[in-house]
Formats: C-alpha cells, sequence, structure tokens
C-alpha cells in the first residue's frame, strides 16, 4: 500500500513538473524527417491568429468616417478589432473536440478555407452589421486554425524536437504580426477597405496545407479517448496552466490596449512611436521564442513561468516608472522576453500531459483561455486605471507578476519536498 502512494504521489509530482528538461521519448521524431512544405504550412496558418484583429487597426479611423451615418458608430467600429477574440474562445473548445472525433488536417484546411473567405468579405460588404458577422465567422475559424495546427505539432513532433518547433510556431506568430501590421498599415493608405485584403493570404495557403499536411497516426482512437480514471488527463496540472493563460494575457493586453496612452500622457508621443514600441515588445518576443527550446533544455515548465513572471514583472515596474522613452523601451523590451516563453510553454507543457486522444480538447480550452484573457483584459484593467493612473496599473501589475513568481516557486519547494520524502 505504501509503495502504491508513493508512485502514485511521484506520478503527480512528475506531471506537474512535466518532462524534466534533458530527455526525450523514444519515439522522437528525427529533425528531417518532415517536409519543408509540411513544417511551412503549420507555421504559416499558426501566423492567421494574430493578424484576426490587429491588421484592421490603421484603418478604423477612415472607417469611422464613412460610417459617421451609423447610430454609436465608435463602438461598433471598436468591436470590429475585439469581436474575433470572443468567437474564437467561444469557438476553440468545441474545435478541439472535432479535431479529435474527425481529424487534425480536416479541421486545418476548412478553417483555413473559411478563415480566407470571410476576413476577405469586409472587402465587399457595405453595412457595418454585415462586416461584424463577417468578423464573428472569422473568430470561429481562427479557433479551428490554433487548434489544429497546435495538435499537429504536437503529435508530429516529440522531446526537444517539439520544444523547439513550439518555439519556433511563437516566433512566427510574432514576426508575422508585424508583417500584417506593416501591409495592413499600407493597404489603409489606399482605402479603408485595403486591409481586408491581407487575409486572403489564407486562401494561397489552402493548397498547402492540402498537400503537404498529412493525418498523424495516433496510437489511440477516438472511442477509448474517454478514460475512467480522470487523473490520467493530471486535471490539476491542465487547471493551472488555464488559469497561468489567461491571467498572463490579461496582463500582457496591458501593453497594446493601454500603451498609446500611456505615452501620449506621459511623453506626448503619437501613433508613430506607439506603434514602433509594440513592434518592440513583439520582436523581442519572437527573438525569445526562436531559442525556447534551449531555455526548456535548462528549466522545467514551471520553473519558465517563474521565469515568465520575473521578466513580465520587471518590465512593468521599468516602464511604469519610466522618466524617459528610452527607459520605456527597456522596460518594453524586458517584458518581451517574459512573453516570448508563455506560448511555448503552455502549448508544450499541454502536450506533454494530455493523452493524444484528447488533447485536441485541452489545446481548444487553452486557446479560450488565452483569448477570453486578451478579450478581458480591457474590461479588468480600465476600471483600475480610472481609479489609479496608468503609472499605477503597471507598476500594480508588476507587483502582482512578482507575487505570482513567489507563489509558484513556493509551490515548486513544497512539491519537491514531499516528493523527497515519498522517495
Amino acid at each position: 500500500m505504501t509503495s502504491s502512494t508513493s508512485n502514485q504521489s511521484n506520478q503527480s509530482n512528475q506531471s506537474l513538473e512535466s518532462e524534466r528538461p534533458g530527455h526525450s521519448p523514444a519515439e522522437a521524431n528525427r529533425p528531417g524527417r518532415f517536409s519543408k512544405w509540411l513544417r511551412f504550412a503549420l507555421l504559416a496558418t499558426s501566423s492567421l491568429t494574430v493578424m484576426a484583429g490587429a491588421t484592421l487597426s490603421p484603418s478604423l479611423p477612415a472607417m469611422k468616417k464613412h460610417f459617421v451615418d451609423v447610430p454609436e458608430v465608435d463602438f461598433w467600429v471598436r468591436l470590429l478589432l475585439t469581436l474575433p477574440a470572443l468567437f474564437i474562445a467561444l469557438s476553440a473548445p468545441p474545435a478541439g473536440w472535432v479535431a479529435d472525433r474527425f481529424g487534425r488536417k480536416r479541421l486545418l484546411l476548412i478553417s483555413t478555407i473559411l478563415y480566407g473567405i470571410s476576413g476577405t468579405a469586409g472587402f465587399f460588404l457595405e453595412s457595418i452589421t454585415a462586416i461584424l458577422i463577417s468578423r464573428a465567422v472569422l473568430g470561429i475559424s481562427v479557433g479551428g486554425v490554433i487548434t489544429s495546427a497546435t495538435a499537429l505539432i504536437s503529435d508530429y513532433f516529440h522531446g526537444p524536437e517539439r520544444a523547439r518547433f513550439m518555439g519556433f510556431q511563437a516566433a512566427f506568430m510574432g514576426f508575422g504580426g508585424v508583417l500584417f501590421l506593416l501591409a495592413g498599415g499600407g493597404l489603409s493608405e489606399w482605402s479603408w477597405r485595403g486591409p481586408f485584403l491581407v487575409y486572403s493570404a489564407a486562401l494561397i495557403l489552402a493548397p498547402i496545407v492540402a498537400s503537404a499536411i498529412f493525418e498523424p497516426h495516433r496510437r489511440q482512437s477516438y472511442e477509448s479517448a474517454l478514460p475512467g480514471d480522470p487523473e490520467s488527463l493530471h486535471l490539476p496540472v491542465i487547471g493551472f496552466i488555464l488559469f497561468f493563460a489567461f491571467s498572463g494575457m490579461v496582463v500582457f493586453y496591458l501593453i497594446p490596449v493601454q500603451l498609446p496612452f500611456f505615452l501620449k500622457q506621459r511623453f506626448q508621443a503619437g501613433g508613430f512611436i506607439s506603434g514602433g514600441s509594440i513592434a518592440l515588445a513583439t520582436l523581442v518576443s519572437s527573438i525569445c521564442s526562436l531559442n525556447f527550446g534551449r531555455i526548456r533544455h535548462y528549466f522545467s515548465h514551471l520553473m519558465i513561468c517563474v521565469l515568465i513572471a520575473f521578466f513580465m514583472g520587471t518590465g512593468y515596474l521599468i516602464f511604469g516608472s519610466a522618466g524617459s522613452l528610452a527607459q520605456a523601451w527597456c522596460g518594453l523590451a524586458v517584458c518581451g522576453l517574459g512573453f516570448g516563453m508563455l506560448m511555448p510553454n503552455l502549448n508544450l507543457w499541454v502536450a506533454a500531459v494530455t493523452p493524444e486522444a484528447f488533447r485536441g480538447r485541452v489545446l481548444g480550452a487553452l486557446g479560450a483561455a488565452i483569448f477570453l484573457g486578451q478579450f478581458f483584459s480591457p474590461v479588468i484593467t480600465e476600471p483600475l486605471r480610472n481609479g489609479a493612473g496608468l503609472d499605477q496599473l503597471y507598476k500594480g501589475a508588476g507587483l502582482a507578476l512578482f507575487l505570482g513568481a513567489l507563489l509558484i516557486l513556493g509551490l515548486v519547494a513544497s512539491r519537491r519536498m514531499k516528493r523527497r520524502r515519498a522517495d
């Protein structure tokens, strides 16, 4: 009885700090196993998620002017930017079920085509109501794309190569965000409808997805995906991951949501400076993501969460107390280091603790947590901003992140002590 209890305790402890660095399963894929086109298709479709909202940002003033006769046009135009995030959060969990039930490739291909059609539709639609509907459909398609693409990466790759590719995925999304923002800005100079054409890139990707992606062989069938023991899903670990994802996105979105107001208030900075500052944080984040495989080699998933909270907290404290633009940019860069580890760490951790046949659904839940965090970030932080001011909001977020890092460190120490006692 004592031996059985000890084994269960060890298994639980190992799942929380899952896949200790330096160990890879025997079936780990060799780097040259998959074609360059398959890798490109996975990375390119993943990058589609970041342009769901940001691409339209440069054209919002002109769009508002075009629909000036619409009552409450300010609200509806801003909603065009945030509506996809809500529908991504709502659609990601059922998309995960579809991926597990009917296959990852089929969902990725259909979602990519739907993405291209619904995203480009705004170029042709005449009413703001119709455009809003198309944006909702776009969010649904993004939920399918990100869930199936990440599930495919988890199925194809194992061990250190999975960690590297998850880092590449996050970096590609970051670099893609900068590229799409620039493309949307350039096309908005021609017409407010111009940025909608950027979404047609998905229709070019669809044939590549159809020809390069293959449905991976999974050891478990759908019928056996409902284990009798719920602990086989490591539910406490998954719950922690989902909470960390939601909280991390609420805090990180203080940058795109509140940064322009802070820089305007503190340094009288215009739109170009604000855009460049966001791009700086994105660039540093992408570079960090590219090196995530090396970081994962030295640290467990839980310790990486500590690093994320530490770097983002430090960045916000520097940023919130900035007396010059150079100091503000330094804070943003440090914050970008933390965010660059967030997405690959959480995706990789979910893949490590979730059975193959359940992976799509849990990744769908992770996508929902991430995009709900984005959607609710201004809802949660706006009252704090109005009550204390932007500088205090950033400083408070930094201190909260430091507290979170200390709590996780305490959790790590506690579980290691329990493991030693069990041994």
